[in-house]
């Protein structure tokens, strides 16, 4: 009897997507299991990367533009345009599950990537979606659920009652296909001695990720620390010196990533989810600044913010000049992924 062959297809919105399923592929890969991938843009491309002797599929790109700085009135207007998209992601995946005998998909964030011939596994951390009007987020979180029923499991990357690093996005009752599987992340815990160097790790949807890199580069300049900033460009190879104080990369591979974050005196990043994970994992303290718009990230800012974890401050406000003098009250969090629970879920899975 053969073993079950997976496609796993990580959302292209940032590299969070991609990174969290890391883990899941490194266990598949370590029990034998056969692994493809679907997805679109930088996610693809730095998958591509990290696991070279996979095979690849390209799935329709969403598309998405993001002009304003609130992320779902920029959705809102197109949806028609992400309808179309899930559409076509669907018949995509039909000829994939048809031509390469998938018999499970591991759809991050992806709504079109399941299939009545496959078992669908889609996985998430945010069950409520967070909107200025209570009315509007309960209205889209039910619709949010409902699309996510579809699936026959949802994965949920935190843990579920204690130590939660999600807060509220995963709270919710009444949802029995629901598994919580531990954080993950596709960063390891190095016992490495602290330099003087400010790691930037850069992430997440265009125009806003480059406004940021911008901003940084403007107030580095400034100051008297070293910076490097890694641009999440996955399509580039640069490596420049700005300036005496500033060094770029626009892509590091998840080693050598691992490496400068945990040995970096600050961390300064953008507040995802997926982020935050890697920033619990190797316990190191930062500076969060949320996505301009974004609910999501405003709201695990001013969580661990509150709880005296990250220290946060808005692009439009940003100082970073005053955010180094405050950060260092904030302690940062070390808490590793639940491996076990991981592989319990992932081996009923195979059964």
């Amino acid at each position: 009897m053969r073993k079950p062959r997976i496609l796993i297809t990580p959302l292209n919105w940032g590299l969070g997507h991609a990174t969290r399923c890391m883990p899941i592929i490194n266990l598949l890969l370590s029990k034998g299991i056969e692994i493809q991938i679907a997805s679109d843009g930088r996610a693809l491309h730095l998958l591509q990367k990290e696991y070279p002797q996979l095979l690849f599929h390209k799935l329709p790109s969403y598309n998405i533009t993001y002009k304003g700085n609130n992320v779902y009135g920029n959705m809102f207007w197109q949806l028609p345009k992400i309808q179309l998209a899930i559409q076509l992601e669907k018949s995509a995946i039909r000829k994939i599950v048809q031509n390469h005998n998938i018999d499970i998909i591991i759809s991050d964030n992806r709504f079109g990537c399941r299939n009545s011939l496959t078992k669908n596994i889609f996985i998430t951390h945010q069950l409520k979606i967070l909107l200025p009007s209570s009315a509007l987020s309960k209205s889209i979180s039910k619709l949010n659920q409902k699309m996510i029923r579809a699936f026959d499991e949802c994965w949920v990357p935190d843990n579920e009652k204690e130590n939660k690093l999600s807060g509220t996005l995963s709270d919710i009752d009444d949802f029995s296909n629901i598994k919580f599987i531990g954080p993950l992340s596709r960063m390891k815990p190095l016992n490495l001695n602290r330099n003087n160097q400010v790691v930037v790790v850069l992430s997440g949807p265009e125009p806003q990720r480059t406004y940021l890199q911008h901003l940084i580069i403007d107030q580095a300049k400034t100051i008297d620390k070293q910076f490097l900033i890694i641009g999440g460009q996955t399509e580039n190879q640069e490596n420049l010196e700005l300036s005496n104080n500033i060094r770029f990369r626009s892509f590091m591979q998840s080693e050598e990533l691992n490496q400068v974050m945990s040995a970096a005196a600050m961390i300064v990043c953008r507040s995802g989810y997926s982020t935050i994970m890697d920033l619990a994992m190797i316990g190191r303290p930062a500076i969060l600044i949320p996505t301009p718009g974004q609910p999501e990230q405003e709201y695990l800012a001013d969580y661990f913010m509150e709880k005296g974890v990250f220290y946060a401050q808005s692009q439009k406000e940003l100082n970073l000049k005053a955010s180094f003098l405050n950060a260092n009250k904030y302690a940062g969090i070390k808490q590793k992924g639940d491996l076990e629970k991981l592989e319990s879920v992932v081996l009923d899975l195979l059964n």
